[in-house]
C-alpha cells in the first residue's frame, strides 16, 4: 500500500508520535532524553519551527508543532534520524529503533490546540510515572509554570494566549493554564477521538479548508495531497542580505574562496533555514555537495554556542530578511 503524503503547509499545528520499533524503549536513560533535547534544539533552530508542548516517555514522545515553513517532512526525518544514529551507536546496536514513520495529526488551533497540549502534558499523570504534570522533567509542562525552568525551547505563547482575555497579568494566565491542565487529570477524554479521515482533527470549517488545499493536487495522482505552499525567502534574497551586511558582492559568498570562508558558512547557513528549501537546492546555489550543506550547518550550529559575536551578527542578518 502506498503511503499516504503529509499535508503541509505554512502556519500549520501537528500533533506528532513515534513509538519505539515492537512497543520497545526508545530512550534507556537521562543522558538519552538530554540528547533527544539537545536535537529538538538544533532542529528548532535549523527549520524555524516553534515548540508550543512536548513530552518524552520511556517507548514513546509527543511534541506539539507549529511550521511557519511548510518544511514537516524535513524536519522529522532530521530529528528521527539524528536520534536514531545517536542510539545505534551509543549502544552498538542495528536497525529500526522507531516503528515505522511518525504520526502526524494536522491541528485546528482554535478549537483543539489547548486540549492537546494539556493531553501531551498529562501523558506521564495517565500512565502512571508521576502523580502530577509538573513532577515529570521531560516535558514541557514545568515550562509554563515555573520561570526558573524556561530554556528557551518552548514556545509559550499560543497557549497563554488563550488566557490573556482575563487579566493583564503573566501570573495569571500562567495559574488559569495550570488550573485547566489539573482540570483535565481524572478527564479521560482523549480529543484524538474527534480525528477526521485519519490526519485532521478540527472543526467542520477546518476540515474543509484543509480539503480545499488538498484539492489543489493534480487530479491524475494517485493519492491526493496537499501542495506545498513554498514561500519562504529565496535564496537570492539570503545571499544579498548577507553581502550586504559584509559589504561583499555576491560572487564572494557563491563563490568557494577561502578568503571569506565565515561568510560563505553563514550564508549557506542562513539560505537553507530561512528558505526551508532542501539541501540540494541550497548546494546548487553554492557549488557544492548535499552532504557539504549538513557539514555547515553543523559547525555553525556548533560556533552559534560558543561564539556571542555570531549569534549577533546573524540575528542581525534575519532581522536584515
Amino acid at each position: 500500500m502506498e503511503r499516504q503524503p503529509r499535508i503541509e503547509y505554512e502556519g500549520a499545528f501537528y500533533h506528532i508520535t513515534s513509538r519505539g520499533n515492537l512497543k520497545g524503549k526508545i530512550f534507556f536513560e537521562e543522558t538519552d532524553r538530554e540528547k533527544f533535547v539537545n536535537i529538538l534544539k538544533i532542529t528548532k533552530e535549523r527549520y524555524a519551527y516553534n515548540l508550543p508542548a512536548y513530552v518524552l516517555m520511556d517507548n514513546h514522545y509527543h511534541l506539539l508543532i507549529e511550521t511557519p515553513l511548510p518544511n514537516l517532512t524535513q524536519l522529522m526525518q532530521n530529528i528521527n534520524t539524528s536520534y536514531t544514529v545517536f542510539i545505534n551507536r551509543k549502544y552498538e546496536r542495528s536497525g529500526h529503533l522507531l516503528q515505522g514513520r511518525y504520526k502526524a495529526i494536522v491541528i485546528d488551533k482554535d478549537s483543539y490546540l489547548l486540549t492537546v497540549s494539556r493531553y501531551i502534558h498529562l501523558n506521564p499523570v495517565r500512565a502512571g510515572i508521576v502523580g502530577a504534570p509538573e513532577l515529570h522533567r521531560w516535558g514541557s509542562y514545568r515550562e509554563y509554570i515555573n520561570p526558573f525552568c524556561r530554556s528557551g525551547l518552548v514556545y509559550t505563547g499560543d497557549i497563554l494566549s488563550y488566557f490573556s482575555g482575563n487579566s493583564d497579568s503573566p501570573g495569571f494566565f500562567v495559574a488559569e493554564y495550570k488550573s485547566f491542565v489539573e482540570s483535565g487529570i481524572n478527564d479521560h477524554n482523549n480529543p484524538f477521538n474527534a480525528v477526521k479521515a485519519g490526519v485532521v482533527l478540527g472543526e467542520e470549517d477546518f476540515m474543509e479548508r484543509i480539503m480545499e488545499m488538498v484539492r489543489v493536487k493534480p487530479p491524475d495522482n494517485e493519492l491526493p495531497a496537499l501542495k506545498k505552499l513554498q514561500r519562504g525567502i529565496s535564496i537570492d534574497s539570503v545571499i544579498k542580505a548577507v553581502s550586504d551586511y559584509y559589504s561583499l558582492s555576491d560572487a564572494d559568498l557563491t563563490e568557494r574562496t577561502r578568503r571569506y570562508s565565515e561568510q560563505r558558512k553563514i550564508a549557506i547557513y542562513l539560505s537553507k533555514i530561512m528558505s526551508g528549501g532542501k539541501n540540494s537546492m541550497v548546494a546548487k546555489q553554492f557549488n557544492i555537495s548535499s552532504q557539504a550543506v549538513t557539514n555547515v550547518l553543523t559547525e555553525i550550529e556548533r560556533m552559534l554556542k560558543e561564539s556571542t559575536r555570531l549569534r549577533s551578527e546573524i540575528g542581525n542578518i534575519k532581522c536584515i530578511l
